[in-house]
């Protein structure tokens, strides 16, 4: 492996762990330096988005009202092939809602899989399709909103 392979190959989880942090922090312009402008991100259960607003905002109203979520990835994989390349890794997510009746806590894990494209600032993913494995706990955390 070259090191501008290993570069790159860095680079690329760098983006995926950024995506975690945005969204656990509420920092939701960080996904603007991640993604393209047109990205389509396939968030299964969530849903389709086309394009960085949507995602942002589709984000936004998922997470906003959580009182906390903790994304954690891992199993990080990246194949370069000159200014593009696919990826992914593995996530868990736990979210938590305080005094939500049924329980406070859900849980979901799965994997990423990402296409993505070197650009001028550095890499970003065009498309991003989420592949959910298991969930557990009270869903009306995350989905009866």
């Amino acid at each position: 492996m070259s090191i501008e392979e290993v570069i790159d190959k860095r680079a690329i989880m760098e983006l995926q762990v950024r995506y975690s942090m945005a969204l656990d922090t509420g920092s939701y312009e960080e996904l603007d330096h991640i993604f393209t402008v047109d990205v389509i991100a396939d968030y299964e259960h969530a849903g389709q988005h086309k394009g960085i607003e949507t995602i942002k905002e589709a984000c936004q109203v998922a997470l906003d009202p959580l009182t906390s979520s903790q994304h954690q990835n891992g199993n990080h994989w990246a194949v370069v092939d000159g200014e593009y390349a696919t990826a992914g890794c593995y996530f868990t997510v736990h979210q938590y809602l305080e005094n939500e009746p049924g329980g406070e806590h859900f849980s979901m894990g799965g994997r990423y899989e990402d296409e993505l494209i070197r650009t001028e600032e550095g890499w970003r993913i065009t498309k991003r399709k989420l592949v959910l494995l298991w969930s557990e706990g009270n869903s009306g955390v995350r989905f009866n909103r």
